[in-house]
């Protein structure tokens, strides 16, 4: 069947303190969507951000709620939570509640020892399923040390509870058909231990600085179907390179390693909006994932009128996955695209509108969104 889109988009951000560009006071994005398909019905949704200022610096807290729902019965709603000097101390708390059920859900298999069938992707149902899932869990940050300002170095540790199960799935599909991990369900119990080194000017939209955060979640039996660990780096860059106009250029390298029975979604991938761009999203799935960024950001344009700042980017998106009997070939055959996009920031500098396009060996990605990819 043909399908026939119709897509509203609205943006209203609403102020409920002093209307001006600093980050003072308290401020609102809100983002409704409503849009109909003739395949799947109405599609809407909206997302709301909060930010405090007052009193504490990057922010006092940050809160993030999301709704979208599908009139075919797919939905996902979540909730975020950050707080940072919790109680009058040093330590940062943030938590978070997500669950969605997915009609158009899929899974790709390790890709590093088996290539999926992309005539079979395009035109069946073969890799697609239906499931539901639940993500709850939260982390605190306690200083070891603390130079003021966004300036800290912190240990974290968090709990997760995921779930996450097919249903509904035909025995011929692929994730049956393979004996995937996870295929007839699976819940991790996650235990969270790292830590976090901060020294970006600003957790939204960085201009100069650099954060670096390593660690490793845990499965433990008992309390999980699946006994697995993941090891974790990230590393983000900032440099400014202009003064004139703010252009920044912007690094990011993150790798996962996994080891143990891992299910399927929780296995490292590349692919989608924030990690090869222009690759659909879980293009590419193995026991570990190498992903780096370099994007050049800049805010070219300012309108006095609810202080609305308009910039634009370009990326390049590199990297690969790989299983664990093939760390010989973790610097070869790396998969590249690049690509563009434009931003907009409206009332505060930290609520930002995205649009990246980007362009692969597979095709053409778009993106839309708020925040910064990272």
């Amino acid at each position: 069947m043909k399908k026939v889109l119709i897509p509203f988009l609205l943006l209203i951000p609403v102020l409920t303190s002093a209307q001006d560009s600093l980050r003072t006071g308290v401020k609102y994005g809100i983002l409704p969507v409503l849009s109909f398909n003739s395949d799947d019905g109405v599609f809407i949704g909206g997302e709301v951000k909060r930010y405090d200022y007052r009193g504490a610096q990057p922010f006092k807290s940050f809160t993030r709620i999301a709704v979208n729902y599908k009139t075919d019965g797919a939905f996902s709603a979540g909730i975020y939570r950050d707080e940072v000097d919790i109680f009058g101390t040093d330590i940062r708390v943030g938590w978070d509640a997500f669950s969605t059920q997915n009609f158009n859900n899929y899974y790709l298999g390790n890709t590093d020892e088996i290539e999926f069938d992309r005539d079979r992707f395009d035109t069946t149902s073969f890799y697609s399923f239906k499931s539901f899932r639940l993500n709850v869990g939260g982390a605190t940050r306690f200083p070891i040390s603390r130079e003021g300002g966004t300036n800290r170095f912190d240990f974290k540790t968090g709990l997760r509870f995921v779930y996450e199960t097919p249903w509904g799935t035909p025995e011929s599909r692929f994730i049956n058909s393979q004996n995937i991990e996870g295929s007839d369900g699976a819940f991790l119990t996650l235990l969270d231990i790292g830590l976090v080194l901060e020294r970006r000017n600003s957790e939204f939209r960085a201009q100069r600085g650099y954060q670096l955060s390593t660690g490793f979640k845990y499965a433990p039996p008992g309390i999980s179907t699946h006994h697995t660990l993941e090891n974790y780096f990230l590393g983000l860059g900032f440099l400014p390179l202009t003064r004139k106009i703010p252009i920044t250029l912007a690094s990011r390298v993150s790798f996962q390693n996994t080891v143990g029975k891992t299910p399927y979604w929780f296995t490292p991938f590349l692919g989608g909006g924030t990690s090869l761009r222009g690759y659909m999203y879980r293009r590419f799935t193995s026991d570990n994932a190498l992903s780096y960024t370099i994007e050049v950001r800049s805010w070219l344009i300012k309108v006095p009128f609810k202080n609305i700042e308009i910039g634009a980017n370009i990326f390049l998106d590199g990297g690969r996955v790989f299983s664990n009997d093939n760390w010989s070939e973790v610097f070869i055959n790396h998969n590249i695209t690049l690509g563009f996009g434009g931003v907009m920031a409206i009332f505060t500098p930290d609520y930002i509108l995205k649009y990246d396009i980007g362009f692969s060996e597979d095709g053409i990605g778009i993106y839309l969104g708020t925040g910064y990819s990272f």
